[in-house]
């Protein structure tokens, strides 16, 4: 079905392909998937500031030769006057952070047996992944006594990441508990993250492009004295999140797959999602979900590129009904499957992943002229404001020498460390290309052509 709404027509004059909506006569023509130019950034370039989790680094920018906005923005949601919030110190990017557990061996045996044994539990119904004790949970000086810990992630891929991934709780016990304001630590240790970059890189961008997303770093985890692995440390999308980027977190929170509902979990009734799931148009959509803020959530997706979130039709993302406002917002997370998980040259309009799981709101979005515009926009935006080339480098570099060691010295990575260097040294090429391919995309779509042959648009 989605294929007769969204067709596809070559352009001649430009050697692209032109994006046909509802098959209508609308020859806004596109850089044609498979044939992304290759070479240097063409347009101006000025210097801007860009967030870099919690500090900011001037560099130099290079604009895209696409009109500038002419539609209305009325969100107050998605702002880069607003966002991003500022990262706690447990998140600063100048800092590799260890953090280090101390815990019963009967309790470490028994996380063992739940990782070894985790899928065919959670298949049979039974427990899988249980809080446990732990004796005390350390950073620096800081020291809490009665935190707990258990296994997180899809228990279908446990055994391939070979290194247990956890959860640390500081309310498991006491409802008030918190470490530096948060009631949850995540540690993410995907195996088809060689870099160990992946989720630290493209949160950075959602944040950088005004989007409400987790912080992330790396972080060494200690495991009673023993140098347990390199980790993503991820903040967890919970009610702390929630407090530390918007003015009112009473809402329900919403995480796919499955729609479980994380917050208000006595209270709510849920009727407000199954109103929005059964919406059929874009005014009934419109009504639930705050399409300006999901116009934006989706286009910087696109720009990464994500293949697992709500722009690709994933399921890696959360709902959040903000009760201010009375609309619906997108919150990412678990961006293990970006930048070269997905071609550099894949649409920002028309990709979907491979057995995708549906993605009825956007297709309903990109259908609408005001909202597809206000899309294109934020494309246009994220490219010069959030995936700037010289920064996303820059900041490979830094901290892939950050890591360096820390990645080295874990002996229970799935992977060489010359796989990690390469993977590294991948993902560096890979930025360059899928930004020129986006603008050269904008360009297209603005009417610009390859007058001079070089392969790249010439703004028209």
């Amino acid at each position: 079905m989605r294929s007769a709404l969204l067709c596809l027509a070559f352009a001649a004059s430009s050697s692209a392909l032109a994006l046909c909506l509802g098959c209508a006569s609308d020859p806004s023509g596109t850089s044609q998937t498979g044939t992304g130019g290759v070479g240097g950034q063409g347009g101006t370039t000025g210097t801007t500031t860009t967030s870099d989790g919690g500090s900011t680094t001037s560099s130099t920018s290079t604009s895209t030769s696409s009109t500038s906005s002419t539609t209305t923005w009325t969100s107050t949601n998605t702002s880069p006057d607003k966002y991003p919030k500022e990262c706690d110190i447990i998140y600063s990017q100048s800092n590799l952070p260890t953090f280090e557990l101390e815990i019963a061996q009967d309790v470490w045996d028994a996380l063992y047996q739940e990782w070894l044994h985790g899928y065919e539990n959670e298949q049979a119904g039974l427990p899988h992944n249980p809080e446990h004790p732990l004796d005390q949970f350390k950073y620096g000086d800081e020291v809490v006594s009665n935190a707990s810990i258990r296994l997180r992630g899809n228990t279908i891929w446990w055994l391939d990441e070979v290194k247990m991934q956890f959860e640390i709780s500081f309310n498991t016990y006491d409802s008030s508990g918190r470490f530096h304001g948060m009631r949850h630590l995540d540690f993410d240790a995907a195996a088809s993250n060689l870099s160990f970059l992946r989720d630290r890189l493209g949160l950075a961008v959602m944040r950088d492009a005004g989007i409400p997303a987790p912080c992330a770093n790396n972080a060494r985890l200690v495991v009673n004295g023993v140098y347990y692995g390199l980790f993503t440390n991820l903040e967890k999308i919970d009610k702390s999140f929630l407090g530390r980027n918007y003015d009112n977190n009473d809402g329900d929170l919403y995480k796919r797959p499955g729609w479980e509902l994380k917050t208000n979990e006595e209270t709510s009734d849920g009727s407000r999602l199954v109103a929005l799931k059964a919406t059929t148009t874009i005014d009934e959509l419109g009504a639930y979900l705050d399409l300006d803020q999901a116009a934006a959530e989706w286009a910087a997706e696109a720009v990464i590129p994500d293949n697992d979130g709500a722009w690709a039709g994933g399921f890696n993302f959360y709902l959040y009904d903000e009760p201010d406002s009375g609309k619906f917002l997108i919150i990412p997370y678990d961006f293990d499957s970006t930048f070269t998980r997905v071609p550099f040259d894949a649409d920002p309009v028309t990709y979907l992943k491979p057995m995708d799981h549906g993605r009825p709101w956007y297709d309903m979005a990109v259908l609408d002229p005001t909202t597809l515009a206000k899309f294109k926009e934020r494309v246009k935006f994220t490219l010069e404001n959030a995936y700037k080339v010289d920064v996303l480098q820059s900041r490979i570099d830094a901290w892939s020498a950050q890591i360096e060691e820390a990645a080295e010295e874990d002996v229970n990575k799935p992977f060489t460390q010359a796989q990690h260097i390469a993977k590294v040294a991948e993902k560096r090429e890979y930025v360059a290309k899928r930004a020129l391919f986006v603008e050269n995309w904008l360009c297209y779509d603005a009417g610009g052509t390859d007058v001079d042959g070089d392969g790249n648009c010439d703004a028209p």
